[in-house]
């Protein structure tokens, strides 16, 4: 029997300025926080008598995602595919429909620790220049992940980092060069209402991946 775990290089999801659902802050660092093999990263490489690869609990294939309140408008949607066997990082396509998407970026999946009852998450997309991060949360359970709250970004003013708007195109960001910052903010905003929700929509017609 095959483990839940799925035996795949990478996995992703991905967070883009597109509609006014992502008008939250757009958390950056410098440099990426989090390497693979660090605690708590996946996709983590494995191996054993019978196989090697990369291992991760997440479903592959659509996920949609749903904002909340006054943030709500059109859906977002993610492709989430394996990279390989040998190196383990995740690739994530976004596109305004579940058939079209543009170019992927790497991105690993890490755990934060748990506050409230709720499991806490971030997903590090990128590799250079530097990272960004989206704040996700769930409630424990059991077997392969299709579901995550997507958390707020509150700010502080002092990570706060902006210059003059390019027309209409927004240069303000949060700057987050430290994992201590990082889970301090998604600690905050579990407290919050969240910003939305991602789900697991099912595998593209075309595609051939392990779910």
């Amino acid at each position: 029997m095959r483990p839940f775990l799925i035996l795949s290089a990478a996995v992703a999801l991905m967070w883009s300025s597109a509609t006014a659902a992502q008008q939250a802050e757009l958390l950056h660092s410098d440099l990426p926080l989090w390497r693979p093999g660090d605690a708590g990263v996946s996709p983590r490489a494995f191996t054993n008598p019978e196989t090697f690869g990369c291992a991760h609990r997440l479903k592959l294939g659509i996920w949609r995602f749903d904002a909340r309140g006054e943030d709500e408008g059109d859906p977002i949607w993610y492709r989430l595919t394996n990279y390989g066997m040998m190196h383990c990082w995740m690739n994530v396509a976004e596109g305004s429909d579940h058939d079209t998407f543009g170019s992927s970026r790497p991105a690993f999946l890490v755990e934060l620790g748990s506050a409230g009852g709720r499991e806490l998450w971030a997903l590090q997309l990128g590799a250079r220049p530097g990272s960004e991060y989206l704040l996700l949360a769930r409630s424990p359970a059991e077997g392969p992940i299709g579901q995550f709250d997507v958390l707020q970004r509150d700010c502080t003013r002092r990570q706060l980092r902006q210059g003059e708007p390019l027309d209409i195109l927004i240069t303000r960001y949060c700057g987050i060069n430290s994992k201590h910052e990082l889970v301090a903010m998604a600690r905050r905003m579990a407290k919050l209402p969240p910003l939305g929700r991602m789900r697991f929509h099912g595998l593209p017609p075309d595609s051939d991946d392990d779910e």
